[in-house]
């Protein structure tokens, strides 16, 4: 069924919310910006407790035998359970896909689309979805970081933090007192903007563990890989060993950036098939790890699909260009990515934080906009369809080099 869903369902929300966002624009480019005496509530996205509840609701209302829910992790903080929801099994020879989302708390929109898409997986008897399910393996993380997803109060507003809110202690791994953490840990208490970025605290070697033996390993700089210092980092390691995917998705959020120089619509999204450069080597134990060209042109198959898809019609979706190149091995997209796995990166545009710059309306579409991504990625399995992409579409027709302006106000 060539006219999907999905489509079908971002049309409906584009007429009944976003014609209002997007009328009487507010500087060229466009926005939705937020307004200097606008206020931005929270309450409305996910809470971690949100996540359980409907969660639960979700699964006892599934059709039989569709979906699983596993707890594979516990928050590093307040130890709010990390939740897989799996659809299919590990050992199939159908293909794989690991969607994980907000690894970082003030990136939440991921949550709520996955959480769309988990529910019309696990109740829909749509065609679409019965042939996803029956041809597709897909497993979600749908909240990484219920940390940072901990709404707290500023002078600013309202807040979420990017980190994990975790205090680095030594003591934890073995190590002597005055051990240095790795880069990417903050010790500021005082702003909230404490703990470890976990999206750094990956390694190629998925049996990694910090330890005396491998304190010198620690990283010092972007450029080397992480540690797994983290709970969160080691409940995503346990799901991605378990499922062995053929692709792994994560979901983020960017700030505002235009298509490209020559095109200056606001981006609505980045996206990326490629964090790690290929001649890039990881050793560790015995092993080198590296990206390889067939896991690669299937990361551009799929963002090209996706790409694809969101220009369609009369899609509101259609300005998305790439992210920029980067070389992040001790991301899960670069790690995962060493490990024979396709990617793909979402940078959907607003952060959820009093210097964010979108607002409630915006935050509708852009949830829709990732679940219609995420959707027509398992159909394009499901039908085969992602295979027949030329991967040079990837490098030759999304726009590349998307500059980043500040809000007008």
């Amino acid at each position: 069924m060539r006219r999907m869903f999905s489509l079908f369902l971002a049309l409906v929300m584009v007429m009944s919310v976003s014609m209002t966002v997007f009328a009487n624009p507010q500087s060229k480019p466009n926005g939705p910006w937020i307004q200097p005496e606008q206020e931005v509530k929270l309450e409305s996205l996910m809470s971690p407790e949100d996540l359980e509840k409907n969660l639960m609701q979700i699964k006892d209302r599934a059709r039989p035998d569709r979906m699983e829910l596993d707890v594979v992790g516990y928050s590093a903080t307040y130890e709010y359970p990390i939740y897989a929801v799996k659809f299919g099994e590990a050992d199939t020879d159908n293909p794989k896909i690991f969607i994980q989302t907000q690894i970082h708390g003030d990136e939440q929109l991921g949550t709520e689309a996955s959480m769309d898409l988990i529910q019309q997986l696990a109740m829909s008897n749509n065609k679409d979805i019965t042939n996803i399910l029956d041809n597709v393996t897909v497993w979600f993380i749908p909240m990484l970081n219920p940390d940072g997803a901990v709404i707290f109060e500023t002078e600013q507003g309202q807040s979420k933090q990017r980190q994990n809110l975790q205090v680095w202690d030594p003591a934890e791994y073995g190590l002597a007192e005055d051990t240095q953490a790795p880069w990417y840990y903050r010790p500021d208490s005082v702003s909230r903007e404490m703990g470890f970025d976990v999206n750094r605290d990956f390694h190629p070697y998925l049996d990694f563990e910090l330890g005396p033996d491998t304190a010198a390993y620690i990283p010092r700089r972007s450029s080397e890989p992480g540690v797994y210092a983290t709970p969160e980092a080691l409940a995503s390691r346990a799901v991605f060993k378990e499922l062995q995917p053929d692709l792994f998705i994560d979901h983020h959020h960017r700030y505002s950036n235009i298509v490209s120089e020559d095109d200056d619509r606001l981006n609505t999204l980045q996206i990326i098939a490629q964090v790690v450069d290929e001649d890039t080597v990881v050793s560790f134990g015995g092993t080198d790890y590296q990206l390889d060209e067939e896991s690669l042109n299937l990361s551009k198959q799929v963002n090209s699909h996706v790409y694809q898809a969101l220009q369609r019609g009369n899609s509101p979706f259609g300005a998305v260009s790439r992210y920029p190149e980067v070389n992040l091995p001790g991301t899960a997209l670069g790690s995962y990515s060493m490990n024979g796995a396709a990617i793909m990166l979402y940078e959907t545009r607003g952060q959820q934080h009093p210097y964010g710059h979108t607002g409630q309306k915006a935050n509708g579409q852009y949830t829709q906009q990732s679940y219609v991504g995420l959707y027509e990625t398992l159909r394009g399995f499901a039908t085969g369809e992602i295979y027949e992409i030329d991967p040079a579409f990837y490098d030759e027709e999304i726009p590349y080099g998307s500059p980043r302006i500040g809000r007008p106000n």
